[in-house]
C-alpha cells in the first residue's frame, strides 16, 4: 500500500472510489443541492473509471498479498469486499461506456434516414444495430488510458485569446485550424482564404455565469480542427444570473457569427462556409437559441443586416428551458417556431443530475413537430452531465458521432 496510507483501515482508503462509484451508478435525484454535490462526486468513477479501478487494486494489493503484516486483518478482509465491490461496478460503468456508440449509430440512422449512406447503417430493419461485433475494439484504448486529458495533436495550430466584438474579455474565442490552413501563420494570405471545410463552433456551459474558451468538448473540436474544419471554442458576457444576461448571451454569438463572415477570410475561412454551433450545457441552450433564430433582427441590435443562419446545431448535455417568468417567451427555445431550424444534433445522459433529460425530450419533441430538417437524438446510457471532458470510451464514441454528423453539413 502506498506511504501515505500505512497504518489508515483499508475500507476508509478505498470509501471515496467506492462512493464515487456507487453515485455513478445509483446518482441522488433531490435536493438539487444533494444531487449536485453528487454529481461532482461521482465524477472520477463516471468519466474515469479504468484508472479508479487501477487505484483500488493499487491500494488492495497489500492486502490481497498479506504484506506489511496485513494478513488476516478484518478490516482488511472488510476492505478486499468493498474493493471487489467496487471493481464488479465500475465494470458496469464501463459497460454503459462501451453501449454509447450502438445507441449512437441508432440514432444518426434514425435521425438522418439513410445511416448516413456509409454502409453499416444503412436499411436497418426493427431490432436491428449498426455495431458490428468488432466495434468494441475500435476504441482506441492507449489514449483512454494514458492521455485521457485532450492535448492538442500536432498538425493543429491554435490562436488563442483572439477577439471577435467590442469586449475584449468576454468576445474572445480560440480558433484551431488544420496546420496548413491559410491566413496569418498559415502559410499564405487572406486572399487565398476558403480551405476550410466549414465552421465548428462550440459554445461552453456554467450557468451562464462561469467557464471560458477550450474548457470542454477539446476533444471534439481538435478533431474538427484534424479534419480540415476551423474550429472555434468562443465565450460570452456572463452574468449573475441566467435572465439577467439575457439576451446579451444570445446576441454575443450572433456577433460572433457576422465576425466570421466577415473577417473569417483573413484566417482562411470563406465567407460562405456552413456553420455549426454546438454547445455543453448553458451553452447547447445558446447553440439552439441561435438555430432558431437565425437573422432574428431583436437579438442582432446594430447588426441586424448580418446573416446568422446556421447549418446545423449540436446540444451536449443541454439545459432547453426558459431563463426565467420576464424572459419565458424569448428566452425558451420551445417558444421560437422549428420551421427553420436547421439539421440538429441532441446528446443527453439518461443520469443527468444537474440538467435532467425530460429537457431534451421536450425539445426534440418540439423540433420534430415542426422542423423540415433531421433531427438525431440521443440519449447515453448511464452518462451524467459533463460527458465531454475526457477522452472517455463513450466521449470518443460521441465524438465520432459529431463528426459523421457534420460531415453531411460540410
Amino acid at each position: 500500500m502506498p506511504t501515505p496510507f500505512v497504518g489508515v483501515p483499508l475500507p476508509v482508503v478505498l470509501a471515496p472510489a467506492a462512493v464515487s462509484t456507487a453515485l455513478a451508478l445509483w446518482p441522488i435525484r433531490r435536493p438539487f443541492a444533494a444531487a449536485t454535490a453528487g454529481w461532482v462526486w461521482s465524477l472520477p468513477a463516471q468519466e474515469l473509471p479504468l484508472h479508479v479501478g487501477a487505484l483500488v487494486g493499487a491500494a488492495t494489493a497489500p492486502a490481497l498479498a498479506g504484506r506489511g503484516g496485513r494478513a488476516g486483518r478484518p478490516s482488511d478482509r472488510v476492505g478486499v469486499g468493498i474493493a471487489t465491490l467496487t471493481w464488479a461496478g465500475l465494470g458496469l460503468v464501463l459497460s454503459r461506456h462501451l453501449a454509447a456508440k450502438a445507441v449512437l449509430d441508432r440514432a444518426l440512422a434514425e435521425g438522418l434516414g439513410d445511416g448516413l449512406g456509409d454502409g453499416p447503417g444503412e436499411g436497418l430493419g426493427a431490432g436491428e444495430t449498426t455495431t458490428s461485433p468488432s466495434a468494441l475494439h475500435r476504441t482506441p484504448w492507449p489514449r483512454v488510458l494514458f492521455r485521457p486529458w485532450p492535448l492538442r495533436p500536432r498538425g493543429v495550430r491554435a490562436r488563442r485569446g483572439m477577439v471577435y466584438g467590442p469586449d475584449p474579455k468576454s468576445n474572445r474565442f480560440d480558433l484551431y485550424t488544420c496546420s496548413g490552413s491559410s491566413g496569418p501563420g498559415g502559410g499564405s494570405s487572406g486572399s487565398d482564404a476558403g480551405d476550410v471545410r466549414g465552421v465548428l463552433v462550440h459554445i461552453h456551459g456554467g450557468h451562464f455565469r462561469a467557464g471560458g474558451p477550450s474548457r470542454e468538448s477539446r476533444a471534439m473540436l481538435f478533431d474538427h480542427a484534424a479534419r480540415g474544419w476551423a474550429a472555434i471554442s468562443t465565450t460570452y458576457h456572463l452574468s449573475p444570473t441566467p435572465e439577467s444576461g439575457f439576451p446579451q448571451h444570445l446576441v454575443d454569438v450572433k456577433r460572433l457569427l457576422g465576425w466570421i463572415r466577415t473577417e473569417g477570410p483573413v484566417h482562411g475561412i470563406r465567407a460562405d462556409a456552413p456553420i455549426v454551433v454546438a454547445g455543453s450545457s448553458a451553452g447547447s441552450h445558446l447553440a439552439t437559441m441561435t438555430a432558431l433564430t437565425g437573422g432574428d433582427p431583436r437579438f442582432q441590435p446594430g447588426f441586424e443586416d448580418a446573416d446568422t443562419t446556421v447549418a446545423g446545431a449540436i446540444g451536449l448535455y443541454g439545459y432547453y428551458g426558459r431563463l426565467g417568468l420576464e424572459t419565458r417567451d424569448v428566452s425558451d427555445p420551445v417558444r421560437h417556431a422549428a420551421s427553420g431550424a436547421p439539421p440538429v444534433a441532441i446528446i443527453h445522459g439518461t443520469h443527468d443530475t444537474y440538467t435532467p433529460v425530460k429537457g431534451s425530450r421536450r425539445l426534440v419533441r418540439h423540433l420534430r413537430a415542426g422542423s423540415p430538417n433531421p433531427v438525431v437524438y440521443a440519449e447515453l446510457p448511464g452518462a451524467q452531465h459533463g460527458f465531454d471532458a475526457v477522452r472517455s470510451p463513450r466521449y470518443l464514441a460521441v465524438v465520432e458521432a459529431v463528426s459523421r454528423f457534420t460531415d453531411r453539413l460540410a
